[in-house]
């Protein structure tokens, strides 16, 4: 072997070493983060009921003191509104009227639903007393809506009373009649 053909063999194996020298200290350094979210709805929920503690239902039966209205009468009761859902959400009410057969009771009712007021009176006379009017209907007309959203706290309720007279004025003809009232209440969030 020639003398150059050694030198040549020997850069060779020298950069033979040296390549894998430089591979084997090559390091390689990572740093590694992670942020995670658990995302939830809320729900938005009503319960209705005679009082707070039993409002968790989605329908109740008012219970009518002083049934059986005639021309001049009035009887009452009371609803309570509750907040079932998990955040403060407002509602509203608006009132729906059933008529059953050929007389129009509900049509010839005043109605008038309360905030703040208490049930009082005895027999034909029993109104809601004291409170602030947020809905009325006068006989011959629609039973709307109330005009504006209450707000309502998660869990918090109100009590609403509701008073039904029938004018003295009354057409004899809805003598034995019968009608439904419904209070519907609706809660909504968002846009």
């Amino acid at each position: 072997m020639s003398d150059r053909s050694m030198r040549i063999k020997a850069i060779l194996s020298l950069g033979i070493l040296v390549g894998f020298g430089t591979v084997s200290t090559l390091a390689s350094w990572t740093g590694q983060a992670t942020a995670t979210s658990n995302v939830s709805t809320a729900t938005v929920a009503l319960g209705v009921g005679a009082t707070a503690g039993t409002a968790t239902s989605a329908s109740y039966q008012m219970p009518i003191s002083g049934n059986n209205l005639f021309p001049g009468s009035t009887s009452a009761s009371v609803v309570t509104v509750k907040n079932t859902g998990s955040i403060s959400a407002p509602y509203v009410f608006g009132g729906r009227i059933t008529e059953s057969g050929n007389a129009a009771l509900g049509a010839a009712l005043n109605i008038v639903v309360k905030i703040g007021a208490t049930v009082s009176g005895t027999g034909s006379s029993v109104t809601c007393s004291g409170g602030t009017t947020l809905l009325s209907k006068n006989a011959g007309s629609p039973f709307g809506s109330a005009s504006a959203a209450r707000p309502l706290a998660a869990g918090s309720s109100e009590t609403l009373c509701v008073q039904y007279s029938l004018p003295v004025t009354a057409a004899n003809a809805l003598q034995g009649a019968t009608t439904a009232i419904a209070l519907d209440f609706t809660s909504t969030v968002g846009s």
